[in-house]
């Protein structure tokens, strides 16, 4: 199972507002991720763990994968939806039960 990603871009636009990100990525002042060009990670074969989903499950108080995986995708939700992006980003939490 892997974590799905719709490529929003969101979770790199959000970056400068998670206290664990300040000093492992450069941020912008609008609190963007600097390596973020053109809606697309510039370092994303390289991006630190902070950026790497699967990196980051096993730090999630005895939740399964699947359950990490939607609660995640919960949060990126809020991010897409405090962001003003466009719905159609959003991943159906349900397909990580087929």
């Amino acid at each position: 199972m892997k974590f799905k990603c719709s490529g929003c871009g969101g979770c790199c636009r959000f970056v400068g507002f998670v206290p664990e990100a300040k000093g492992v990525l450069p941020i912008t002042p609008n609190g963007s991720c600097a390596y973020l060009v053109n809606n697309k990670c510039s370092i994303y074969d390289k991006r630190p763990d902070i950026c790497r989903v699967d990196k980051m499950t096993f730090n999630t108080d005895g939740l399964s994968r699947k359950e990490y995986y939607k609660k995640s995708t919960k949060v990126c939700h809020e991010i897409i939806d405090a962001l003003g992006l466009d719905k159609s980003y959003k991943i159906n939490i349900d397909d990580y039960d087929k």
